[in-house]
């Protein structure tokens, strides 16, 4: 409303010979364009020339004759370069194109935010376009299509991943730089983190130990949240239906006036479950309790909401807010033999609550920052028995059949970022963690971690084109002997390329439950080990970047690399000589990854081809003549077509995964070999915008084009979370409908 109005009344001159002439720069959303160089020539007299900045309101305002024929010229940061021959009118409006992901803006791992290209450490961002575009709802879904990434499913634990052959227990994950915690088997389940107020996700590949501790050895994910940065008021609305029984509704209601900003935002997300047999497209309806209750994708109901608020002065910025989930996932058993009147049901219930309070300082040139919060993570799980007949649910008594685990993180990070020189910033700061486990499965029902780091980092431009940034991380640990970790990360660029390299030291310290674990029944006789060591690592990476701009809204851009990850004090679980179970540190595993990535942008296409070959280090190569290391191709195309521009494209998205092998040793000493067949994911969405502002965006899509639902093991150790015929990958085809619509109220 306030462009509109500027437009209204700021343009309006008068009709003499030589008049004072406005002119509005706005962009695609009416929003106004300031500090934007406004250049004029006169046709008729090439030496009347006019120089000009917008002003704040988006407006340049000059002495010009009416009806006169210039050439205009409008520059701005993140837009493309507007030029044409206008004829000067009372009324003049320019709007400009924005630049489609050219100059991001990345912050995981940096002293300032700095854009993609001058960020020294390797960065890959997923936007909200993409994310949009993609159908996706959660981090899981999103990945999927990444190459040098997998995703594996399970029915109870969900979604995990690995990165660069390495396990998802190596990988960090944070949200707004704050640890993601509540890990189940080693890692975090992707399908509990929505993305329904996401800004971006940060993805570094490789060790970021130095900067955010434990767990960033492999990887480091960082999910960036939107915040409201105008004046006025923002309602979204985004209800989501997919065809496989996913009915979700997510909604905020964002605020600003002047220095305080408020924000909420909450949904419901519902799945009913799905098997091979069902339709592909069924509306709920009561069903028979018989054998068909039982589904491969089990059940699941989550409810998220959150809220903030963020004050901002001219020298400091302050920032709290909160966020809640829980998720209740329902495990229909088989109806027992032989009149199958009754069966077992199991619910995993999860909540988890963060606490987040920011505070960033200007002082002089440098910049103080402070982030406390706490983490709150409570899992379940009920067991009952359900009469079918009667459908009354009475709980179960048998061994195992009710477990209950917390687990609580209190933190505060404290960054200090300045400058010696141009060429010289620093980055020093403190790490505090306290993390504590309750649960009958953890050693006396309680147990405690502190773990207290300090870091340092260095900018160092020591020429315009060589960039060189050591680091270093220490820290004191309650419970066991932390390693020191430094890292030396190298930039150079010349013209259009572009190296990066890196020495990087990672690790992983071990969890509560691998140090205190005391979970024996009936069924089970497994132990923790309080001394295990923490997993270290070296990582070796480069990357080689060509990029060529192509006129000025393209570019065509091509990348090499190659990294090795060495890891030593490998944790894992191992039987001891009686036959129970307990974790040890039992050597070394390294993986190699060799990538190759194109990516062309033009005005109405845009093509990222990805290529990964991915090898897992073979400990038995050691002793036996197999392969050192086994190698898996990767291939993921992510493709754009727009065919009105801004308004409507096609979408394509693409993932090859290749075949996996892996060795051990039976009881009879005996190579034993399993085998993962490959397999590929295709998606493929229609995005279209409605509205003059766009305030209505649609994506209507097929997910899983090629139907895959499993995938054939060779040699598979089969558990109560796994599926007899293989792994599950895929619901089978589904289609989707996304929808999200903004309103928006503007305030000067």
């Amino acid at each position: 409303m306030r462009a509109l109005f500027i437009v209204l009344t700021s343009l309006l001159c008068s009709h003499s010979f030589l008049a004072q002439v406005s002119i509005a720069i706005v962009d695609e959303d009416v929003n106004a364009v300031p500090q934007a160089k406004v250049f004029m020539q006169s046709i008729s007299d090439s030496s009347r020339v006019y120089h000009s900045l917008s002003n704040w309101d988006g407006v340049s305002i000059c002495d010009y004759s009416l009806n006169a024929k210039i050439i205009l010229k409008i520059h701005a940061q993140g837009f493309e370069t507007f030029q044409d021959t206008v004829l000067l009118k009372a009324k003049n409006v320019i709007t400009l194109q924005k630049i489609q992901n050219l100059e991001e803006m990345v912050v995981t791992g940096q002293i300032k935010a700095t854009s993609l290209e001058s960020s020294v450490q390797k960065i890959e961002i997923i936007s909200s376009d993409q994310i949009q575009k993609s159908g996706a709802v959660n981090l899981s879904e999103v990945l999927v299509y990444k190459t040098n990434i997998r995703i594996n499913q399970d029915n109870i634990l969900g979604s995990s991943m690995e990165i660069g052959g390495a396990s998802g227990q190596n990988v960090k994950i944070l949200i707004d730089g704050v640890p993601v915690i509540g890990r189940q088997n080693g890692n975090i389940d992707l399908s509990q983190i929505n993305l329904s107020n996401v800004e971006r996700i940060e993805i570094v590949e490789g060790p970021l130990s130095v900067n955010y501790g434990t767990n960033a050895l492999a990887g480091t994910i960082n999910i960036i949240m939107k915040k409201q940065v105008e004046n006025g008021l923002n309602i979204s609305i985004a209800p989501y239906y997919e065809s496989s029984g996913v009915y979700n509704l997510t909604g905020a209601i964002n605020y600003r006036k002047g220095n305080g900003s408020l924000s909420f935002n909450g949904g419901r997300n519902y799945f009913d479950g799905w098997s091979r047999s069902d339709p592909f497209l069924e509306l709920p309806k009561e069903t028979l309790a018989d054998t068909n209750r039982v589904k491969t994708w089990k059940p699941k109901e989550q409810y998220v909401a959150g809220a903030g608020y963020t004050y901002a002065h001219n020298k400091w910025q302050s920032r709290i807010s909160g966020t809640y989930f829980q998720e209740e996932i329902l495990n229909r058993g088989f109806p027992k033999a032989p009149y199958y009147e009754s069966a077992f049901d199991d619910y995993y219930r999860t909540k988890r609550a963060d606490f987040v309070f920011s505070n960033d300082f200007q002082i002089k040139s440098a910049k103080l920052k402070v982030l406390l919060a706490y983490n709150y993570y409570h899992r379940t799980k009920s067991t009952y028995v359900n009469d079918l007949t009667t459908l009354n649910q009475v709980l179960s008594e048998s061994d195992g059949a009710q477990d209950t685990s917390r687990f609580d993180n209190a933190m505060a990070r404290i960054e200090f970022n300045a400058a010696f020189s141009q060429k010289l910033e620093y980055q020093i700061g403190l790490d505090l963690y306290q993390y504590t486990g309750w649960g009958k499965r953890i050693l006396s029902g309680k147990q405690e971690i502190g773990d207290y780091a300090g870091f340092a980092t260095l900018d160092w431009r020591i020429t315009d084109s060589l960039v060189v940034k050591p680091g270093l991380r220490y820290a004191y640990n309650t419970k066991y002997q932390s390693p020191v970790i430094p890292s030396l990360n190298v930039l150079y660029r010349v013209k259009k390329l572009s190296f990066r390299g890196a020495i990087a030291k990672g690790f992983r310290a071990p969890d509560l439950k691998e140090l205190y674990m005391d979970f024996v029944d009936v069924n089970h006789n497994i132990t923790g080990n309080s001394e295990l060591k923490p997993e270290s690592s070296w990582n070796y990476s480069f990357n080689l970047n060509w990029m060529n701009k192509v006129r000025e809204n393209g570019m065509v851009k091509v990348e090499l690399s190659s990294a090795f990850n060495d890891i030593t004090n490998l944790i894992t679980l191992a039987a001891k000589e009686n036959g129970d179970y307990t974790y040890v540190n039992v050597g070394d595993y390294s993986s190699f990854t060799n990538k190759f990535k194109l990516i062309y942008r033009m005005q109405r296409i845009s093509i990222m081809a990805d290529f990964a070959y991915v090898g897992r280090y073979n400990q038995l190569s050691e002793s036996t003549s197999l392969n050192q290391y086994e190698f898996s191709p990767e291939l993921g195309v992510n493709a754009e077509y727009q065919i009105v521009k801004q308004r409507l494209s096609v979408n394509v998205f693409y993932k090859f995964n290749g075949s996996l092998s892996s060795y051990s040793i039976n009881n009879e000493e005996e190579v034993e070999t399993r085998n993962q067949d490959s397999y590929s994911i295709l998606d493929i969405s229609l995005t279209a915008s409605f509205l003059k502002r766009k305030n209505l965006t649609a994506t209507l899509g097929v997910k899983n084009l090629l139907n895959v639902q499993t995938v054939n093991v060779v040699g598979q150790v089969q558990s109560t979370h796994t599926s007899a015929g293989g792994l599950n990958v895929g619901k089978g085809t589904t289609a989707f409908l996304s929808l999200k619509y903004n309103i928006e109220i503007k305030k000067k």
